[in-house]
């Protein structure tokens, strides 16, 4: 059996946290579960990382393309799977970085084109939570990053987000939010 799980949301929301832990969840129980990070460490994933943490027009143009390229790369390789989980960190939810006035029809246009997951997962912080977070990373700054650009992100996210999704919030305590993320694959047969 193969399924397909997602975990989105803003930058500093947890995602990769939540990702993890649903590994950690699962696996014990004898399944494979393969963990894709967008953007990921191949090639499209390397290019668009580099232009996250530049400025301007040409730089959200070349992020977006290839963002989109990696996650086209990372459903070709679930495609391709007979068997196991897959977690992807970020997915359809990559379209509410598109200016505000594209992103509907992008999110449509790719929900249109890439397979719906079995689970969608859309982790919700307050951004002012988020740029705490990501205060106390240790890297370079994306585009994104910054308390404006997080609030747009998230209003233009939550309006995308459909019934399709559960909305988890973490702004709060992790331990919660991840209980009631067990909650939900354990009521979808998932554990």
């Amino acid at each position: 059996m193969r399924r397909l799980i997602v975990v989105d949301g803003l930058d500093g929301c947890g995602k990769d946290t939540h990702a993890q832990r649903i590994k950690a969840l699962l696996e014990p129980r004898g399944e494979r579960v393969y963990v894709i990070s967008h953007p990921s460490k191949r090639l499209f994933g390397r290019l668009s990382k580099r232009f996250l943490e530049g400025e301007g027009h040409a730089a959200r143009f070349l992020a977006t393309v290839f963002f989109t390229a990696d996650v086209l790369a990372s459903v070709s390789r679930f495609n391709a799977q007979r068997e196991g989980t897959t977690i992807f960190v970020r997915y359809l939810m990559g379209t509410a970085y598109l200016p505000r006035r594209l992103a509907p029809a992008g999110y449509v246009f790719f929900r249109k084109l890439l397979p719906f997951p079995d689970l969608a997962l859309f982790i919700d912080i307050d951004p002012e939570v988020a740029i705490r977070r990501i205060e106390r990373r240790d890297h370079k700054r994306e585009m994104f990053e910054t308390l404006d650009r997080l609030a747009k992100v998230r209003s233009t996210a939550r309006k995308l987000v459909s019934h399709e999704w559960y909305i988890v919030d973490n702004s709060q305590d992790g331990e919660q939010s991840f209980a009631e993320v067990e909650t939900l694959l354990k009521d979808r047969g998932m554990t």
